[in-house]
């Protein structure tokens, strides 16, 4: 391999080293949060500019901005992509998006850098009234962003469909005798009664489930939960409404040390 393409190869081996952290260490490991930023934060944003423009072509805060900037966009549109599929928003779901993206795009940026892409790199130059291509590609890409959060807010405000909301929480209760206890709650604030279901997951596996919750609008439903002893664990709270019982409509999470 080239070296010129030392850059793309770098970005490949810490996209597998983030996924590989991803399924093999615990969410509050910092070595795997350290991994796995990147992949969030720069690396598809940076493998895709990698494939618009050859290198040389950018400057290194031009480079920068377009990587932070659709990596960004990526994580916005990918967020409302895997809320919509069962696998929803996990860590798992999240690393196989993001490794996917970002290894397309450095195969495709390797295949350009080899020569063999039919898009001449020469047209990135040309210059239009008032502005070169690359001044106009990153006002679009400030668009792109812009309109994306606010495809996300519409999409969000289009699922509740009547005014009122519904709150669920999960908190760790004080004191070292209740050291494995937490505290749950909902809060019905919409304008009807509503009926619920509640479950929550310990690492993955269930420890409790409330098949029915019923609150009337403005009513507020609390309990408390004891765990069973370990060091760390990974709280979920899923709640669900009767209309929708396989469709997850609050989710909360929480890292308790019993």
């Amino acid at each position: 391999m080239k070296h010129r393409s030392i850059d793309i190869l770098v970005v490949v081996a810490i996209t597998i080293v983030a996924v590989a952290l991803t399924f093999t260490v615990t969410a509050n490991s910092v070595l795997g949060r350290i991994w796995t930023l990147p992949l969030v934060l720069v690396l598809p944003g940076y493998a895709l500019t990698a494939v618009m423009f050859p290198r040389g072509s950018l400057g290194v805060l031009d480079r920068l901005v377009f990587s932070l900037g659709l990596s960004v966009a990526i994580v916005i549109l990918g967020g409302l992509a895997l809320n919509w599929t069962p696998f929803g928003l996990r860590a798992s779901s999240w690393s196989v998006l993001l490794a996917s993206i970002t290894l397309g795009a450095c195969v495709a940026a390797l295949v350009r850098r080899q020569g063999r892409s039919v898009i001449g790199s020469a047209r990135w130059g040309v210059r239009i009234p008032g502005f070169t291509v690359r001044q106009g590609l990153l006002l679009g890409l400030a668009a792109v962003i812009v309109c994306a959060a606010i495809v996300v807010s519409s999409i969000g405000a289009a699922q509740q469909p009547f005014p009122g909301f519904t709150q669920l929480w999960i908190l760790p209760t004080g004191g070292a005798k209740t050291s494995n206890t937490v505290h749950l709650g909902v809060s019905n604030m919409e304008l009807k009664a509503m009926q619920y279901r509640l479950i929550v997951n310990m690492d993955g596996k269930v420890v409790k489930v409330w098949p029915s919750i019923g609150l009337k609008s403005n009513e507020k439903w609390e309990a408390t939960l004891v765990l069973p002893q370990t060091e760390y664990v990974q709280v979920e709270a899923l709640l669900y409404r009767a209309v929708a019982p396989t469709t997850i409509y609050r989710h909360v999470t929480l890292w308790h040390r019993t």
